[in-house]
């Protein structure tokens, strides 16, 4: 039987340019190479804006498990570096494929096939193939390893240039035209950097990571590539350098001519803030675990019994939810248990709340951060005198960090202070409540009462009586919005 069967393979490079070979020209001087030769494609496979220092490329497994399986007695190709360009590492396994043979025992696994590219190479040629092919294959990794060092020069000179090199764009910031000169350089992208600003204010304020990723998915401002926010991504985008304009080269970030922490690009985020939340996010081990739950409905936590202390807890009822006295229940002694439905009451509270206070302006806790703008550079000190040390050990580099370690142990025994200020948004109480998540709508409510205590009802219509619901107010609360 001929054995002409052909299975094509092209791999098209991640920095294919106009001085590349087009995918189409390569396909197209393929399929003529197969009519010379007088082989049948029985398939063919495509590895578009792939690198070929990886060998897990889809296409080109494939087309390898055509030779391997024998639906393919020729594998043809453009060129030796299109498969591969890791050098003898894969040239060898290449010619286990070729040969049918098992890598792992070097025993006959599969019929032999032969492999041809554009360039001329062509197993039936022996032991010069072998020689040309293995070559070939170093040369190419060569190559890959040289336009590595290039393109790492090039992102150092940029960098030190203050320009940026391209890749993925930090969140809060979006590549710009260069207005001194070519290229481009960063700018604060708006709407990004809005929310890492409020994310950092509501952290400093007291919210856990978890709860203010609730918030801002809630509010539909999704990070740019994931669908959702979560802790691990927030902490992240505040906890890192870029925020603060800054960036790294070689590991390191960049200082300017008198050895300070160089700012090439517009910080989101002040270096008071910055140190500020990576104390707060930082892995703590003797922290206790929190799940991060938020509340099962609007008045969890905020209902109390009148005829016990023990607050009112959610419970599912055929005819709906309702929040009810657990004493009993537990095995306790009350003097009357309470039951109310969940919807009515909680449709009551809110609007008893807003028609007191949904028409007063709105004020958000907005946090100052000081006295940390030098810890923070002292951390950066340190780490540049680490990596200082791993390359010139010397008696006064050690002298340097010891001091330097000595003075943040002297800076973190003073902690940040914080200084809270109310900020009008602009909005009244009642838009903010509207729009807000069950969590912050919840705790407007806890701020605004000293406690809710539901009294016993009475037989009769299933309907609400306000007469069972004692709204104690908090005058502070009331009395300074309204003043405000």
């Amino acid at each position: 039987m001929e054995r002409n069967r052909a299975s094509l393979y092209v791999r098209l490079s991640v920095k294919a340019g106009e001085t590349n070979a087009s995918l189409e020209g390569m396909i197209k001087e393929l399929r003529e190479l197969c009519v010379r030769e007088g082989l049948h494609e029985v398939a063919l496979h495509v590895d578009n804006g792939l690198s070929g220092g990886f060998r897990d490329r889809k296409e080109f497994q494939e087309w390898l498990e055509d030779a391997k399986q024998q639906r393919a007695d020729v594998l043809v190709t453009f060129h030796v570096d299109r498969l591969t360009r890791e050098g003898l590492n894969v040239a060898a396994s290449l010619l286990d494929v070729v040969e049918g043979k098992d890598p792992a025992s070097g025993r006959r696994a599969h019929h032999p096939v032969r492999l041809l590219d554009a360039r001329g190479i062509d197993s039936a040629h022996g032991d010069s193939f072998r020689f040309r092919f293995v070559l070939q294959a170093e040369v190419a990794r060569s190559e890959r390893e040289r336009m590595r060092d290039r393109s790492r020069s090039s992102v150092r000179r940029l960098r030190r240039a203050h320009r940026w090199p391209g890749g993925s764009v930090p969140f809060g910031y979006r590549a710009v035209p260069n207005p001194n000169g070519p290229g481009q350089v960063l700018d604060i992208a708006p709407d990004e950097a809005a929310i890492l600003r409020d994310a950092a204010e509501w952290v400093l304020a007291g919210d856990s990571a978890t709860r203010v990723c609730r918030r801002l998915n809630h509010e539909g401002r999704k990070p740019r590539r994931a669908r959702e926010w979560v802790r691990q991504t927030l902490t992240r985008a505040l906890c890192g350098d870029a925020v603060l304009g800054r960036i790294t080269v070689n590991g390191a970030l960049l200082l300017d001519d008198k050895g300070r922490i160089a700012t090439p690009y517009p910080p989101v985020l002040t270096v008071a803030q910055s140190a500020a939340l990576r104390a707060v996010l930082a892995p703590d081990p003797n922290r206790q675990p929190s799940a991060g739950r938020h509340p099962a409905r609007l008045l969890s936590g905020l209902l109390y019994c009148h005829g016990c202390p023990q607050r009112l807890l959610v419970a599912r009822r055929s005819g709906g939810a309702v929040y009810r006295c657990p004493t009993g229940s537990q095995g306790g002694v009350c003097e009357g248990g309470v039951s109310i439905a969940a919807e009515k009451l909680e449709a009551y509270v809110r609007a008893e709340y807003l028609q007191v206070a949904g028409h007063l302006r709105y004020f958000r806790e907005e946090v100052q951060v000081s006295n940390a703008e030098e810890l923070s550079m002292v951390e950066a000190d340190i780490a540049h005198a680490v990596r200082e040390l791993s390359q010139n050990a010397t008696a006064d580099g050690f002298a340097t960090l010891q001091r330097l370690q000595a003075l943040r142990t002297s800076l973190t025994s003073t902690a940040p202070e914080r200084l809270v200020s109310l900020v009008d948004t602009g909005k009244t109480i009642a838009e903010v409540f509207a729009t807000a998540m069950l969590d912050d709508q919840r705790d407007m409510l806890a701020d605004a009462f000293d406690e809710i205590v539901i009294l016993p009802g009475r037989r009769g219509p299933k309907t609400l009586d306000p007469e069972r619901v004692l709204l104690r107010w908090a005058p502070e609360e009331v009395t300074d919005q309204a003043a405000d």
